[in-house]
C-alpha cells in the first residue's frame, strides 16, 4: 500500500508510573526499555519484508520512531536543593514505534500469462473470500474448473457489479484481460474487472492471503471500473516493493542499536541493584 504513516501509539513503563517520584536510575532504566521494545518491533517489520522479498504485489514498509511525550516532574528526583523557576524538570520518556512508512510502488514483472493483471495507483481488485469481500493488488489470476476467475488464493474476482466473473465453459482456455479490465473469452467481453478505492488505503486491515479488508479509518470501498491515476497492465503482476539491500541494511543498523539498548538497560538496572544495596 502507498501514502502515509499508519500511526499507533502505546504507553512506557514511565507513564504508568508518573508522578509516583522517580530516581534518575529509575529513568534510565525505563528509558532503554522502551528503545529495546520498540528496535525489537522495528526489526520484526524489516524480518517481514525480507520473507515477502518474492511475494507479488507485497507493499514492504519500513518502522518509524518517535519519542515519548516528555512530562514535567519534581526536580529533586534529579537534584536537590533546587527551587524556584527550576523546581520541575521536562523529563523524556523514551520512544516507541509510531507507525510504518510504505518504501515505494512494487515493480511491474511482465510475465506474459493473459490472465494476468498489474494494477498501479491507490487501488485494489475485489475478491470474495468466506469472511465476505476483501481487497488485494495481486492481479496473478486464473481460471479455475469451475470456470470463475480467481486468485493465487483460491478468492473469487469480482466484477464492477460486485458479482464474481465466470467464463463460458467453452471458452476457458482463451480467457484474456485487457487495459480497461474487460475480461475476454473467446474475444467477447464477459465482465469487467471491479476496481476498489478508499478515501484512506492506510486505514486497511491485513486479512491475509496478501489480501485486506475495509477498516474504521479507510472509509468504504468505491468499486467501479479503473478511473483517473488508476492503470491495469495486462499481462503483468505487481512485484514485491522490498529493496534487499536497503532492507539489509537497515536491519543491521537496528540490531547494532538494540544491542546498544541491552547495554543501557544492563548498566541502568546494574545501579539499581547498587543503590539498593547502599540505601
Amino acid at each position: 500500500m502507498e501514502g502515509n504513516l499508519t500511526e499507533r501509539r502505546e504507553s512506557s513503563p514511565i507513564e504508568e508510573t508518573a508522578g509516583k517520584g522517580w530516581a534518575p536510575m529509575d529513568i534510565g532504566l525505563s528509558i532503554a526499555t522502551s528503545a529495546l521494545q520498540a528496535t525489537e518491533q522495528g526489526v520484526s517489520i524489516y524480518a517481514n519484508d525480507l520473507v515477502n522479498a518474492n511475494t507479488p504485489a507485497f507493499s514492504a514498509t519500513a518502522p518509524v520512531f518517535a519519542g515519548l511525550q516528555a512530562t514535567l516532574q519534581p526536580n529533586s528526583a534529579l537534584a536537590a536543593g533546587v527551587s524556584g523557576a527550576g523546581a520541575q524538570a521536562s523529563i523524556g520518556q523514551g520512544v516507541y514505534l509510531a507507525g510504518q512508512q510504505p518504501m515505494g510502488q512494487a515493480p511491474i514483472q511482465t510475465t506474459g500469462v493473459p490472465t494476468d493483471v498489474a494494477i498501479s495507483g491507490d487501488a485494489y481488485f475485489a475478491v470474495k473470500t468466506a469472511a465476505g469481500t476483501a481487497y488485494t493488488r495481486d492481479g496473478q489470476f486464473s481460471v479455475d474448473a469451475a470456470g470463475n476467475l480467481v486468485t493465487q488464493a483460491g478468492q473469487l474476482v469480482l466484477s464492477t457489479t460486485g458479482q464474481p466473473i465466470t467464463v463460458p465453459a467453452k471458452d476457458t482456455g482463451a480467457v484474456q484481460i485487457d487495459p480497461q479490465g474487460n475480461v475476454l473469452a473467446g474475444g467477447k467481453p464477459v465482465a469487467q474487472i471491479g476496481v476498489a478505492t478508499f478515501t484512506n488505503p492506510q486505514g486497511l486491515v491485513s486479512a491475509g492471503q496478501n489480501s485486506f479488508v475495509a477498516g474504521p479509518n479507510s472509509g468504504p470501498a468505491t468499486v467501479g471500473a479503473p478511473g483517473a491515476g488508476v492503470y491495469l497492465t495486462p499481462g503483468a503482476i505487481l512485484g514485491s516493493s522490498t529493496d534487499l539491500s536497503a532492507t539489509l541494511v537497515a536491519m543491521v543498523e537496528l540490531s547494532r542499536s538494540f544491542a546498544l539498548d541491552t547495554h543501557a538497560a544492563s548498566n541502568a538496572s546494574q545501579m539499581l541493584a547498587w543503590a539498593a544495596q547502599i540505601s
